[in-house]
């Protein structure tokens, strides 16, 4: 096989020229591109990591997009890091929860090193997100955070802590927006309007490797991302549910501000930070983004120091996070709004009204494709002899 650099194409090595741009063909950058893993043929490399790279498949029989991360060859002889990898794959596969990417099949290359399929994804990581928009409205970020945490709740259902949260192991997926906003202005002729979102981010959670850790209980080791891992971490104790709720807040934080909250040379010298100083909340570090105050309060109580004093679930969690909208939310959380939010009483009631003829609009919606998906009636007697001759005709 024969790669073309521009394009990233493969191509059989009967030609020296690329048929698209005309670029000269040349090796593959990876020996396994062009090569079979199962039922799969490798097209790209999507991503690397510490243990082994992610590939663009196709299906060789049906002809579909898949993802498959294959372990890098240096660790098959490792026992620890087959069986991380090997639990990565039974994680996402036992929880399937709509916000962790799908394991679809497991298998051994001819050179017998493990590798899983995963569902093929078409958007960029939170970390590229970051990269070029950061800081994110805060409607936005509640929205990421709150599917982030939804998914977690079922990992912590199963006794899997993911140990490793961070904006390279969330991935969006761009999905055509149905929901509606609403935004508060400051204007008594037009205290608020309404629009449509062109988009939303659907949350995927990627590589549960270092999850497999949770499972032992070994002293001294330190597992996850210096920037997102709690205290307790630092201090080489394996964290529980909680060390996930403080990583949340870590990256609740960096999406509201485009900041991390503490940075420093060293991963010691963050690890100092994080077990001594106080978390610079982001309403006084930041006040030109004019964050609501409960987005402080949420912070503080997620990235407290003491495990005991954070949330104590992602339930929770998601409780304390519905308080935190700003001037931008869905008309769905209007209710969540009038209970949370300093609202005029004039305001208020339109809002409420509002909420109340949205909510209408959905089931009128719904009653219309419930009618339209009925069967049709039964046909008169007559008709039914006239299209019955019909047919015998044609």
């Amino acid at each position: 096989m024969l790669f073309c650099p521009r394009c990233r194409k493969l191509f059989h090595a009967d030609g020296e020229l690329c048929p698209f741009d005309g670029v000269e063909l040349v090796a593959p950058p990876d020996p396994r591109m062009g090569t079979k893993v199962g039922s799969y043929l490798l097209l790209d490399v999507l991503g690397r990591g510490g243990m082994g790279k992610v590939y663009k498949a196709e299906h060789v029989f049906i002809g579909r997009a898949f993802a498959v991360k294959v372990l890098h060859p240096k660790f098959k002889d490792y026992r620890e890091y087959v069986e991380r990898f090997l639990f990565e794959a039974r994680a996402a596969a036992k929880i399937q929860h709509p916000n962790i990417v799908q394991i679809t099949d497991f298998g051994y290359t001819e050179d017998m090193i493990p590798f899983f399929v995963m569902e093929y994804m078409e958007g960029e990581e939170l970390v590229d997100l970051l990269d070029k928009a950061a800081p994110l409205p805060v409607y936005r970020a509640v929205n990421i955070l709150t599917q982030v945490a939804s998914a977690l709740a079922a990992c912590h259902d199963e006794h899997i802590v993911h140990q490793d949260l961070k904006p390279e192991n969330i991935f969006l997926v761009k999905k055509q927006g149905k929901r509606q906003l609403v935004h508060l202005q400051d204007d008594p002729q037009r205290p608020y309007r309404l629009e449509y979102e062109e988009t939303y981010d659907q949350v995927k959670i990627l590589d549960f490797g270092v999850a497999h850790l949770a499972r032992i209980k070994t002293e001294d080791t330190i597992a996850g991302t210096p920037e997102y891992m709690a205290p307790e971490q630092a201090r080489g104790v394996i964290g529980d549910f909680r060390s996930d709720i403080y990583s949340l807040g870590v990256m609740f934080y960096e999406m509201l501000t485009g900041e991390l909250p503490f940075s420093a040379e060293s991963a010691d010298e963050l690890f100092q930070k994080s077990l001594h100083d106080p978390v610079p909340l982001p309403g006084a570090r930041f006040p030109l983004l004019k964050l609501p105050n409960t987005v402080d309060r949420f912070i503080e109580k997620a990235m407290a120091k003491d495990p005991e004093d954070r949330y104590q679930s992602c339930d929770d969690l998601l409780l304390g996070l519905r308080a935190c909208f700003g001037n931008v939310f869905y008309s769905r959380d209007l209710p969540t709004v009038l209970e949370k939010s300093p609202v005029a009483d004039s305001l208020r009631a339109d809002l409420q009204s509002l909420f109340n003829s949205d909510k209408l609009d959905r089931r009128s919606s719904s009653q219309q494709k419930v009618r339209a998906t009925k069967p049709p009636g039964r046909l008169d007697p007559s008709l039914k002899a006239d299209l019955n001759s019909l047919f015998k005709k044609n």
